[in-house]
């Protein structure tokens, strides 16, 4: 158990998620290149990219990292809205009078790895025990920047009965 390179339960039921969130990148990459993002607007295109790209690296970096309960939670929330953007594209591209088919399936695939990042991360989160410490980073840098030494307390002194009457 204190071995450095063990995973506790949790974390190796992390695992997937992670798996998902990059294969997700990629999926949306591919998605991002086959021309679904028509015409963006400078800032509404900053948000599109910063939404598929940036926030599932986050998500990935933070579990890795930091592996708390609440990052995959957040990667539950991020799958959960990605996933209403994702049928909602299905529903205006297919409502098209010559859908594209190459962006129907890249999209269909983007909601399934959004569902399987909702199921495998909220089993993730129910299986976090109580007390459960995470595990030591692997990267020594980060070390002290997640789990800093706090430092002794100063000693107390003791007073006796007889130091009161001086």
């Amino acid at each position: 158990m204190g071995n450095r390179g063990s995973y506790s339960a949790s974390m190796k039921a992390s695992r997937p998620v992670i798996a998902l969130l990059v294969a997700l990148v990629m999926l949306e990459g591919l998605l991002f290149e086959a021309g679904s993002a028509t015409s963006l607007a400078t800032i509404r295109g900053g948000i599109l990219l910063g939404f598929l790209f940036v926030v599932p690296i986050l998500l990935v970096a933070g579990t890795l990292l930091l592996r708390q309960r609440w990052v995959i939670m957040a990667a539950v929330m991020y799958s959960t809205i990605a996933l209403a953007l994702d049928l909602a594209t299905i529903v205006q591209e297919a409502s098209q009078a010559s859908p594209r088919p190459l962006i129907l399936a890249l999209t269909l695939g983007s909601s399934l790895l959004n569902f399987l990042i909702m199921i495998f991360g909220g089993r993730c989160a129910l299986s976090f025990r109580t007390g459960e410490s995470p595990l030591t980073p692997s990267i020594p840098i980060f070390s002290p920047l997640l789990h800093p030494k706090r430092p002794d307390p100063p000693p107390t002194r003791s007073h006796s009965a007889g130091s009161l009457n001086e």
